[in-house]
């Protein structure tokens, strides 16, 4: 995407956030009944979730370089970057509470709308979370949403098929088209999903207008809160846990580092998405000399499993909603609802407004109403972008992480 493209989706997005700020000072309560606009591109984004998640995660199990020393290594360091996403998420809205500032936008949701109540806070037992995993039909976690049952199916189906595919040392014909009629399926859905982002300034302008009808323009004091939690999270995340990977386990030069990430983390900001950077992120990593399979591995298939950037903002959000609500949750539940996120992200990254798709997802997991969802409309343009770059930056400490392992010649 060009500047002059960023610059013109950026603009669309502060065009409708001053649009909506005006007509909803001017209809007052009354802007409420733009309320579905806002609602309708969530609502469908939220039914193509499900089917997104796990066509994602079957393509990339039926990927021909799961496999192998390399393929540990890459789920180990997606492993502890996704611990470190969810413990610095975690640590900054229990210490800071930035809930309580979103505690008027999320109860005017919940006060004017008699379809929409929160559920009663239960204390989530591992054995119900466990239990949770198992999909009692085909069919149920898709209808219900059941992001770990979801899972479960893509996991249990994709190691079917390529335990069957790949049993030789040439993949079946049939498992060969068929990973192509998943690719072409999973493309499908992601041309719905941008389909929809094409109409997402006029969800951002009903939600803006929404609730500066119904609560003033101080009422986004609140989403200022929630923006700098998001996006300082992901900084701590790059600067701390990436840096360290690069700098004391890659011994890698950080300056020569981000010489070669420039471009490719830029341009993951201006079009919200890792997928879409993909030849860049691979050209940056050829500068670091990088071997091919290290590159391959750490940000083409890794890009699946290594969501930092949405892992964080997923778990961050949702703490925050649920503070918001007045929900107590307890660390273990904390906990569990961290996995869910984890599960979530699977897949998605990729695809722009992946932590929306995403975060409809967990809500319901939460017991949190995805009404609440427009409400974030108006600011996740910005947080959206800052997911996509801490993603790319991702990708590349992973992919020098593998080679580091691999026996790569490190240069400092």
């Amino acid at each position: 995407m060009s500047a002059k493209a960023v610059g013109s989706a950026i603009g669309i997005n502060l065009f409708a956030i001053v649009l909506g700020i005006i007509f909803g000072d001017l209809l007052g309560p009354k802007a409420s009944a733009l309320a579905f606009l806002g609602w309708f591109p969530v609502a469908i984004m939220k039914g193509l979730a499900s089917p997104l998640l796990f066509l994602a995660i079957l393509h990339g199990m039926m990927s021909d370089e799961i496999s192998g020393r390399g393929a540990r290594r890459l789920f180990i360091t997606c492993g502890i970057n996704a611990l470190a996403a969810m413990s610095i998420a975690m640590l900054l809205v229990d210490l800071l509470k930035p809930g309580l500032s979103l505690t008027q936008l999320v109860q005017g949701v919940m006060n004017h709308s008699s379809d929409v109540a929160v559920a009663p806070v239960k204390q989530v037992t591992w054995y119900e979370a466990l239990k949770s995993l198992i999909p009692e039909s085909v069919l149920g976690p898709f209808v219900n949403n059941n992001v770990p049952a979801i899972l479960v199916l893509a996991l249990l189906f994709g190691f079917a098929v390529r335990r069957a595919g790949l049993s030789e040392a040439v993949p079946e014909v049939w498992f060969l088209r068929l990973r192509n009629v998943v690719q072409v399926a999973l493309s499908i859905v992601a041309q719905m999903m941008m389909v929809l982002m094409t109409i997402m300034p006029i969800a951002i302008f009903a939600a803006v207008a929404k609730a500066t009808g119904e609560h003033g323009v101080g009422v986004f004091r609140g989403l200022g809160y929630y923006v700098v939690i998001c996006i300082g999270g992901m900084i701590l995340q790059i600067a701390i846990i990436y840096q360290a990977w690069i700098r004391l386990w890659a011994a890698r030069s950080l300056m020569q580092f981000w010489r070669a990430a420039r471009r490719p983390v830029v341009f993951a900001f201006g079009v919200n998405s890792s997928l879409a950077t993909l030849p860049a992120t691979l050209a940056a990593l050829n500068d670091l000399n990088v071997k091919p399979g290290s590159s391959r591995l750490g940000a083409c298939i890794g890009t699946n499993f290594n969501n930092d950037g949405i892992l964080l903002y997923e778990v961050a959000a949702v703490m925050m909603l649920a503070q918001a609500a007045g929900l107590d949750w307890s660390i273990g539940h904390q906990l569990w609802i961290a996995m869910v996120c984890v599960l979530a992200t699977f897949g998605v990254g990729g695809f722009p407004e992946a932590g929306i798709i995403a975060l409809a997802l967990v809500l319901s997991t939460a017991g949190l109403p995805a009404e609440i969802l427009p409400l974030l409309l108006p600011v996740d343009w910005v947080v959206a972008r800052m997911r996509s770059a801490t993603n790319v930056v991702s990708d590349m400490t992973v992919s020098l992480v593998i080679d580091a392992e691999s026996g790569s010649q490190k240069s400092t």
